[in-house]
């Protein structure tokens, strides 16, 4: 009978492996976590990799100076309600949700009628 292979769980002194993966910092985890909890909102990940590589931005309306996350014109949020600059991260606070995104993103001028589909 064969036994399962283990894993053993690597210590705080083993090197982590290299990778190009990029992941949020500690500093900017840890304030999301206690804005997530004051304001009993979700922390969304999902636009960090995307920021990081420039194909996500926040939009702003010249007109109206509403602001959005973007990733597609059929991928966007709902409208920003306050940014944080959390050293090389930024958090995000939407209506309903908390994002956490690369300080790299950039940001670009977008018609908010656009991209409701308002102006077809």
């Amino acid at each position: 009978m064969s036994t399962p292979a283990q894993t053993q769980p690597t210590g705080g002194n083993a090197a982590a492996p290299a990778t190009n993966e990029q992941i949020p910092s500690a500093a900017a985890l840890i304030q999301a976590a206690r804005i997530a909890v004051k304001e009993d909102r979700p922390i969304q990940l999902d636009y960090f990799n995307e920021t990081t590589s420039g194909s996500a931005f926040i939009g702003e309306d010249p007109t109206t100076k509403e602001r959005v996350l973007v990733k597609s014109a059929d991928e966007f949020t709902s409208l920003i309600n306050k940014i944080f600059k959390v050293g090389d991260d930024i958090l995000i606070t939407t209506e309903n949700s908390l994002y956490i995104v690369s300080g790299k993103i950039q940001k670009k001028r977008i018609s908010m009628a656009q991209l409701h589909g308002l102006d077809e």
